[in-house]
């Protein structure tokens, strides 16, 4: 199991922020099965396995799952989904911009979900990213004294 932290500040919280929304888990997931944008890109069908073991340990109740049939992964839904999830797991494509790295990002059904979008929001819920996405953790050459990837932006965020 690996994990990420560009420094060991998001690991010292004094006191952490109490959410008074209940626990949601917030799933996304690009399989190829439905129709991208990113016609380049290969499918990806065992996000659909990674959904189904979602499901056997998240109640319907907590879970948002969403690339799947009749549940859309647009930008703007996802966006409303993640201020109020406790949990977010992308299994998608990911890509790291060298010359623009805010425009980094998670390519979705309809665009790219860019770190410029996600740290416009709080998102005071967020407890734990899970990013099974490639360059999610990559960084950029030019500016290599900084942490600018989308595990980065996400801890600055509030995961």
């Amino acid at each position: 199991m690996s994990s990420y932290t560009p420094t060991v500040d998001p690991l010292l919280v004094d006191d952490p922020m109490e959410s008074t929304d209940p626990f949601s888990m917030l799933a996304a997931i690009q399989s190829g099965a439905q129709q991208m944008d990113h016609a380049s890109l290969t499918p990806l069908p065992s996000t659909e396995t990674e959904l189904r073991n979602i499901r056997k340990h998240v109640p319907p109740d907590y879970l948002v799952a969403l690339g799947v049939s009749g549940a859309a992964a647009s930008v703007e839904i996802i966006e409303s989904h993640m201020p109020k999830s406790s949990i977010v797991h992308f299994a998608c494509h990911g890509t790291q911009s060298q010359t623009n790295p805010l425009e980094s990002g998670l390519l979705i059904d309809d665009g790219v979900l860019t770190i410029a979008r996600i740290i416009k929001q709080p998102l005071p819920n967020g407890s734990l990213a899970f990013l099974s996405a490639c360059e999610t953790a990559m960084g950029v050459k030019k500016l290599p004294d900084e942490a600018m990837s989308i595990g980065a932006c996400l801890l600055y965020s509030g995961f």
